[in-house]
């Protein structure tokens, strides 16, 4: 294929790929190539013919093969797609997804998905092995993707690119309604990622597989309906078994019967009494420790400014309110385990709960001249019409209410809040910004980090 575009005058000749056009690895290149604004076309020979396989990048200094290695080069071609994270952390954790990608979803997946496409026959113990691995990494995809509405960070990346193109067959062809309905969270982000242009641009419209494995597993439930006239004559002869009739009870005892029950259900659904004085205690000593880490991120980034979320305030206001302040508490350094000390740092943190999403904007005095904490809370507030509960010039507090009528749930609209909060600091220069200088970037290795 010719890679082409006119913001890389580093790349002095175009670049041509050899590969399947129909292999979803070949799709997982070109998706990245739409994201870096690269025209691909993919000729036959060429290149291949000195590796002896397919897929192969051909490039004026040499030839890429491996449709892995082929991504990869191409997401690091334009830094402005973050196609491969916004810094070195996010770097890592793509790694990380494209390697559990490779070995955890695509093997199952393809011992499973070949023998439906004709590739080789179907091995029945391979096969059912098969889809109990894609069922591990599936469950995995779907506690992530919780709380996370891309898989690194908060847009496409290579690791959303690579699971997808990893899972198209599957879709299409296995992966059935019966098998999808436990991965709600998976399927909501790959019909995301199937609606962002560049995807659609390469895949086109996917149809998912229908019930077909479900439905086979509900037939072989049923008994075999007798085919010929003999067989139909032994089972009309088989003595039917006829259920013995309980004997009514008296309307009484029904009533009270009927009253038990109901209150039985009752009790089930109630949850048990949360003791306010351990729940608050639990709280502090989330955001202490949250605080540790909020300083140690900030002194090694140089970073003024954090966004981020806690779990135990669930949702309500006051105790978040809590957990921010102890993430301000000053440290003491004579404790064996440390908290707090994070009080320098202007920072807003986020709490889902069921019925809405708190929030707790904080900036620190010397900070205030140059962020007004009401401003930054009212202006993420505003994304989804929140309402500011209090306002002072160190800590803002607001809430934004469950809505299922707008689509609005704390966890799903969690992340683009996050987004928001950093953005507004980076309008303002607050945030730090990655300006591509190479030689300004600090690489940590592990013995930078003795054990």
């Amino acid at each position: 294929g010719v890679l082409s575009g006119p913001t890389f005058s580093s790349v002095a000749m175009p670049m041509k790929l050899y590969a399947h056009p129909d292999n979803y690895k070949t799709k997982k290149a070109l998706i990245c190539a739409k994201y870096a604004g690269l025209e691909i076309e993919t000729p036959k020979g060429g290149a291949a013919d000195q590796t002896g396989r397919v897929p192969v990048l051909e490039t004026e200094q040499g030839c890429i093969f491996s449709s892995a290695a082929i991504a990869r080069y191409i997401s690091r071609i334009n830094r402005c797609t973050a196609l491969y994270g916004q810094n070195l952390l996010e770097g890592g954790m793509i790694d990380s997804w494209v390697e559990f990608c490779t070995h955890e979803l695509e093997v199952p997946l393809c011992a499973w998905v070949l023998p439906v496409q004709g590739v080789f026959p179907e091995v029945p113990e391979a096969t059912k092995c098969a889809k109990e691995d894609v069922k591990s990494a599936m469950t995995v995809l779907n506690n992530h993707l919780l709380a996370n509405t891309y898989m690194v960070g908060h847009s496409i990346t290579l690791a959303d690119v690579s699971l997808f193109c990893a899972l198209l067959d599957g879709m299409s062809l296995v992966l059935d309604d019966a098998f999808r309905k436990p991965f709600g969270n998976v399927m909501r982000w790959f019909t995301l990622c199937l609606a962002q242009p560049e995807f659609k641009a390469v895949v086109g419209d996917v149809k998912l597989c229908g019930g077909g494995a479900a439905g086979a597993a509900k037939a072989d439930k049923k008994e075999a309906k007798p085919t010929t006239q003999e067989e139909k004559l032994k089972q009309e002869d088989k003595p039917k078994t006829v259920k013995p009739k309980s004997e009514p009870k008296p309307k009484g005892e029904a009533k009270q019967d009927k009253k038990e029950k109901e209150q039985d259900e009752t009790k089930k659904d109630e949850k048990p009494a949360v003791d306010p004085v351990k729940k608050k205690k639990a709280v502090i000593k989330e955001g202490g420790k949250r605080g540790v880490e909020i300083e140690g991120a900030a002194d090694m980034g140089g970073l003024q400014f954090f966004c981020t979320s806690v779990d135990e305030p669930e949702g309500d206001i006051e105790l978040l309110l809590e957990s921010v302040k102890a993430m301000n508490e000053k440290s003491d350094a004579t404790e064996e385990e440390r908290k707090g000390g994070s009080g320098h740092v202007g920072k807003m943190v986020f709490s889902a709960g069921i019925d809405q999403l708190a929030m707790v904007a904080y900036v620190a005095e010397e900070k205030q001249a140059e962020c007004s904490c009401q401003e930054w809370l009212e202006n993420v507030l505003s994304l989804f019409g929140g309402k500011l509960v209090s306002s002072s010039k160190d800590y803002c507090q607001g809430v934004i209410a469950t809505d299922s009528n707008k689509n609005i749930f704390p966890l799903k609209i969690r992340e683009a809040l996050i987004l928001e909060a950093n953005n507004f600091l980076r309008k303002k220069g607050l945030f730090p910004e990655d300006n591509g200088d190479d030689d300004d970037e600090m690489v940590f290795g592990d013995d930078d980090f003795p054990s």
